[in-house]
């Protein structure tokens, strides 16, 4: 397989994380695995981890990515279901099925509106329609961070630029301050700063420094954002990243995978909009 030709699914089937072991050699750390600690205890990441369960978003999502950077896989890696529902044992095989090997699932009307929604990605915004001309596409990069095996999927990576590029679509407010807030709630900072961090260790000829988002609507007519996130908002996003994987490796090296607030007793308030309710009840 060509490092410019996996597609998502083919990456999430490559990429294991052995929770027990994270330095076992075929265990590998993603933004994704290590951003759960953002908002875990060490004891649920260890024992309690995030199942992966793909939702119509996330779908969606896969569906225009690849249609976008790997049309080739298209037919491959997509599957229309045949079926209006899954209430049926028969339905519910066939999904199962295609869920456990990584295929996307839509529907023939979805496959339709992704086709439109690529097209305006590539075509409609000036900015958009540079950034995929002559991009690698799809590159799988992995490395040692601290010790620790990482492995990340590069969307984009222009060729004779100094940027790496990734793709969002959202259903959300679709505005910079939604951008922003989406930044902060999915650590996307943090992507950005182990993305261009394993890039630049493992392509020392062709460093990267900046990184931009590309974004685009998941509702018609599809519009799309071209942004960059600011140099230190990057640099916040690697320290965030060093800090959750000094926590794990602390546990891991204990064996000691503390429980929320194992060894306190937290003193709680209300939040602060529930306390300013109080005066409005004077």
């Amino acid at each position: 397989m060509k490092i410019h030709e996996v597609s998502s699914a083919d990456y999430h089937t490559l990429l294991k994380c052995n929770r027990a072991d994270i330095f076992a050699p075929e265990s590998y750390l993603s933004k994704s695995v290590l951003w759960e600690l953002n908002s875990s205890s060490l004891f649920k990441w260890r024992f309690h981890p995030r199942e992966f369960s793909p939702t119509p978003a996330m779908q969606w999502g896969s569906l225009v990515d690849c249609l976008t950077t790997t049309p080739e896989l298209v037919e491959e890696e997509i599957r229309i279901s045949p079926f209006s529902s899954y209430r049926t044992k028969e339905a519910k095989d066939w999904r199962d099925k295609q869920l456990a090997v990584g295929k996307t699932i839509i529907t023939q009307q979805q496959f339709d509106e992704g086709v439109k929604a690529s097209e305006m990605l590539m075509q409609t915004n000036v900015q958009s329609a540079e950034i995929f001309d002559g991009s690698l596409k799809q590159v799988i990069i992995g490395a040692k961070i601290s010790g620790v095996q990482f492995k990340g999927l590069v969307d984009l990576a222009p060729v004779g630029k100094d940027y790496l590029v990734d793709l969002k679509t959202t259903g959300m407010d679709f505005t910079l301050e939604g951008f922003s807030k989406a930044i902060a709630n999915f650590g996307y900072h943090v992507q950005a700063g182990l993305y261009l961090a394993l890039w630049n260790s493992t392509h020392p000829a062709d460093t990267r420094q900046r990184f931009k988002i590309v974004w685009q609507s998941s509702q018609p007519p599809y519009e799309v954002c071209v942004t960059e996130l600011h140099r230190d908002e990057i640099a916040a996003g690697l320290k965030t990243a060093l800090r959750l994987l000094g926590k794990l490796k602390h546990a891991a090296q204990e064996d000691h995978w503390p429980m929320l607030a194992e060894n306190e007793t937290p003193i709680l308030n209300r939040p602060v909009w529930a306390s300013m309710q109080d005066e409005d009840d004077v």
